[in-house]
């Protein structure tokens, strides 16, 4: 299998308080434990960042290229990368996750012999629709290029909103959904306690404050413990700007800062009555994002509450508890959920959908449908 070897071409911001940083790292170091050779690079600020995830990595045949963040480390890190694309392999696939790295990669297949392409769709994968000065034809143009060997949507949603924006699906695709860790959430049980629980980034689009103006109009005993962020000042001051703009108590706001992510499940979803997945009201949200977090979710024991969009029903299905996007809406599913007992919820279910999106078996599409079939 020795044969086959990926590289990643997207600098990672080398910590795993990167969201994107996390999943492609757990991404390709499962695809990795299948005998693929994966390499990756990118820059760090803390060498302790870095070290955890060489340590990650450490039982799979998977390179970080690294060198710490300054102008000159990252460059030396990208000229490390390509020299190691030279390497004699018989079957070399690079794979992008933007239009301007997809479109000198189309460049590099010139020069390098038996390299094939592959682009990675995620939430900034039409960037036209957020920046004027890009053009939908452009895009189109690249993502419709003969070059490319195959795209990889990452929520099924995605391939919906590929279709409706260019009328035709793709020259070859695969669906390829986020993987879990499923193991490691099995045990994590629900208590009737009132807690409601979001773990994930603060970025605009995710629509956080929806959390807020629900627990504004919940009665005084729900509370909310929260883990996400940089789980920094900034962090900490978003949080409670929230708690002020609506009013909270902060004896009903638990904010834990960062936790790594082989902790999140006992110190952070663990005896939670509630997991929360609030989407905003745009794009990203709707069609493009592919949340890490509903597949943690759905691999405990706990009731699951997401904004009704493509981009999860796709996914969870009925598996799952749906509210719209407003924040009346959200609060009363909230009730609805933490007033039924214990034996109303259909863990078993969800637990089978969540193990269907185990690493394994994205690995194994991933190796059958992307690697093998090109």
């Amino acid at each position: 299998m020795n044969y086959y070897k990926v590289f990643y071409y997207h600098p990672l911001d080398l910590t795993f308080k990167s969201a994107q940083t996390l999943q492609v790292i757990k991404d390709y170091y499962h695809l990795s434990k299948l005998g693929v050779s994966v390499v990756v690079y990118g820059s760090y600020e803390n060498i302790n960042d870095l070290l955890l995830i060489q340590e990650y990595v450490a039982s799979a045949n998977f390179r970080v290229i690294s060198r710490k963040r300054t102008f000159f480390g990252k460059i030396v890190a990208k000229v490390v990368f390509f020299w190691s694309m030279l390497s004699p392999t018989e079957k070399k696939t690079i794979v992008t996750r933007h239009y301007r790295k997809l479109s000198s990669a189309f460049l590099i297949k010139k020069i390098i012999s038996n390299l094939r392409v592959v682009h990675e769709m995620h939430e900034e994968s039409f960037p036209y629709l957020f920046k004027t000065h890009i053009k939908k034809e452009h895009i189109k143009s690249l993502l419709k290029n003969k070059s490319l060997d195959c795209l990889i949507f990452t929520n099924y949603s995605q391939q919906v909103f590929f279709k409706q924006e260019f009328e035709c699906d793709p020259i070859k695709f695969a669906i390829l959904p986020n993987g879990v860790e499923f193991d490691k959430f099995q045990g994590v049980t629900m208590s009737n306690n009132f807690v409601l629980t979001y773990l994930g980034q603060f970025n605009h689009w995710k629509n956080v404050e929806l959390i807020f103006k629900a627990l504004s109009l919940l009665d005084k005993k729900y509370t909310l413990r929260i883990a996400g962020g940089k789980g920094d000042n900034e962090s900490e001051v978003f949080i409670k700007n929230l708690m002020e703009q609506y009013n909270i108590d902060s004896s009903r706001v638990c904010y834990l800062g960062f936790i790594n992510n082989h902790e999140v499940a006992n110190k952070v979803l663990k005896n939670s009555n509630v997991l929360l997945l609030p989407l905003g009201d745009n794009i990203q949200s709707k069609f493009l994002t592919s949340p890490m977090k509903l597949f943690e979710y759905m691999a405990t024991s706990i009731p699951v509450l997401s904004v009704d969009y493509p981009s999860v029903r796709l996914i969870a299905s009925e598996k799952i508890f749906f509210s719209s996007n407003d924040a009346k809406s959200f609060a009363s599913q909230i009730e609805n959920i933490c007033n039924k007992s214990h034996n109303f919820f259909n863990f078993d279910s969800m637990n089978v959908l969540a193990r269907q999106y185990s690493y394994k078996s994205r690995s194994n599409k991933f190796l059958k449908e992307v690697i093998s079939e090109l």
